[in-house]
């Protein structure tokens, strides 16, 4: 508040007190200027603070994401190199097992190979000795006719009527005579030939005679007494009827066939190179088997 003085003095001090009552304006924006930047650098050192609260913080946390990072990339390089070196130990086994497996196989091709080389050699090895007894066969059989013949021209000598002979050139099997013609004709001519030689063009009865006749006839073409042209039915020369069994006959046959141009079907009836029987026309120029009943001496 100011006060009213009445002389100098007062009006000195008056103004004195008065010059003290009011602040210096230099001053007091000085004040005002540092007590701004006081609160400025203030505030700037709390953000700086913060911020490098901030920083760290982020870096904390990013170091320790990292770290979990690092962890679990460990963690699972670890599984992973074990789940490896398990699989890898697997792959090895079964590679071992494959080997051996491929050994095993490799001797037993070569097993096989050698038991199929074996079966190849007894084969024809019993190939060799079925041929072997064949013509051992075929030549005890020759040596029978020709001893019956021997026999008969002894009994001829002797005037005796023991024993039962064939004709000469003519084969004794099992009771009965059989001629094996070296010409060929057909299958009619060969019937009147063997008619002619007082015989019948083959008739089969059992077996046991067709393996002997079979033996003589193979691997040539020889008519026999089987034809289907008088009733269209297959027939022996003696009307007995045939009972049709295929596996004595070629693939096929007997199958008529008319294409040959000869005129006709097949309706006689010879043996193959095997043996087998076969229809063919009845003109063809085949050798023939003629069969009658020896003659007692």
């Amino acid at each position: 508040m100011m006060r009213v003085s009445t002389d100098d003095s007062s009006s000195a001090s008056v103004g004195n007190e008065y010059t003290d009552e009011f602040e210096n304006p230099d001053t007091s924006d000085d004040a005002h200027f540092w007590r701004k930047e006081s609160v400025r650098r203030f505030t700037g050192v709390s953000s700086v603070v913060r911020s490098g609260w901030h920083m760290c913080a982020v870096f904390s946390v990013t170091a320790l994401i990292l770290l979990i990072l690092i962890i679990t990339v460990s963690v699972g390089h670890v599984k992973f190199e074990s789940k490896f070196s398990v699989t890898e130990t697997n792959m090895k086994n079964f590679s071992q097992t494959l080997l051996t497996t491929l050994t095993r196989t490799k001797h037993l091709e070569e097993y096989g190979h050698k038991v199929h080389s074996d079966i190849s050699n007894l084969e024809f090895n019993l190939q060799t000795l079925q041929g072997q007894i064949n013509d051992m066969s075929d030549a005890l059989q020759i040596l029978h006719s020709k001893a019956s013949q021997l026999r008969c021209e002894i009994n001829k000598m002797n005037n005796s009527t023991q024993d039962q002979c064939c004709a000469d050139g003519w084969f004794l099997f099992s009771s009965s005579c059989y001629f094996f013609s070296d010409d060929g004709m057909s299958w009619s001519s060969a019937r009147t030939q063997c008619e002619r030689k007082k015989a019948q063009l083959l008739v089969i009865t059992n077996k046991l005679e067709k393996e002997f006749v079979v033996s003589k006839t193979k691997p040539l073409f020889y008519w026999l007494g089987l034809t289907d042209g008088r009733t269209g039915e297959w027939e022996w020369l003696d009307r007995t009827p045939y009972v049709m069994l295929r596996s004595e006959w070629m693939p096929g046959q007997p199958d008529d066939w008319q294409a040959h141009g000869m005129g006709g079907g097949e309706d006689c009836a010879h043996f193959h190179r095997d043996g087998r029987y076969n229809d063919d026309h009845c003109s063809r120029g085949y050798r023939y088997v003629c069969k009658t009943q020896p003659t007692s001496v």
